[in-house]
């Protein structure tokens, strides 16, 4: 599942009717609602505020809303064109303002999908990557050996000095059974290593 990184909007005419689309990450439904709720303050004399939105890991809970346009013309097809992307964690909201021409069924649909399609184009994707939170511990002696290629592989959190050093890193989950093995090699198996958490984010 991919998400964007930041908000986008585009802007189409068609047929003397304005279309706005805005484009944006949320983590939640609420955060989708308030989202909604500014974009109705910002443009409260629109025909319309069409929206869709699907949130989860798993594109757990998706909405949309045709807000007085025929069923299913507007905020379907623009859910669809998420599902399309694989996108989740993210709203776009369809404002219109009506031309006073009046597009049918099917131009609805074409003009709703082409709004958040042409949003999309301008979107910088980001990934649900795993990571894991972990403490590396070492003798005192071996820091010149290890240290330089913890800061370059992970990213180091935290460093205590016990009785060894203690470095609290976060790694991509991937990629710790290579960190361990390089680290164990380098260390002749002084090294040890003390799993903290496993957790997402999108990057």
């Amino acid at each position: 599942m991919k998400s964007i990184r930041e908000m986008t909007s585009s802007e189409l005419t068609i047929n003397k009717s304005e279309f706005i689309n805005y484009l944006t990450p949320v983590s939640s439904v609420e955060e989708a609602k308030e989202f909604l709720t500014v974009l109705r303050k910002k443009f409260p004399d629109a025909n319309h505020h069409c929206f869709a939105y699907i949130v989860g890991k798993n594109q757990d809970i998706q909405k949309y809303s045709d807000d007085g346009e025929p069923s299913k013309t507007a905020g379907m097809p623009m859910i669809e064109v998420l599902k399309k992307h694989d996108l989740t964690n993210v709203l776009t909201v369809s404002i219109r303002y009506f031309g006073g021409i009046k597009l049918g069924a099917g131009g609805l649909v074409r003009a709703y999908t082409k709004s958040v399609s042409e949003a999309i184009k301008t979107a910088n994707f980001t990934n649900l990557i795993q990571f894991t939170k972990m403490n590396v511990i070492i003798p005192f002696d071996l820091i010149g050996k290890v240290e330089k290629y913890i800061r370059e592989q992970t990213k180091l959190l935290h460093t205590e000095y016990t009785e060894g050093v203690v470095y609290l890193v976060e790694v991509e989950s991937r990629l710790v059974d290579n960190l361990k093995s390089h680290l164990t090699d380098t260390t002749k198996g002084v090294a040890s290593y003390k799993r903290i958490e496993d957790f997402e984010r999108y990057e």
